[in-house]
């Protein structure tokens, strides 16, 4: 009985409050105002910094190491 009354007191309570005000259409879709002024952003590339390295047969691990640390990058 009394987690009948907890469960049922949350309903109880929101029943009682009040709805809140509807937004504006133009703040939900400003594409479809026609007078709206849409200005595109362009992000940053996707491969942006992207370093291709190729598929080798095994070599030393830490040749291959010391060749793509970007310690070694940033020295150069």
């Amino acid at each position: 009985m009394k987690s009948l009354l907890l469960l049922g007191m949350p309903i109880a309570l929101a029943a009682c409050a009040k709805a809140p005000d509807l937004v504006l259409e133009e703040t939900l879709a400003p594409a479809a105002n026609a007078q709206s002024q849409i200005r595109h952003v362009h992000g940053p590339s996707v491969l942006t910094g992207y370093t291709s390295r190729p598929v080798k047969g095994p070599e030393d691990w830490r040749k291959l190491n010391d060749e793509q640390s970007p310690a070694k990058q940033e020295e150069s």
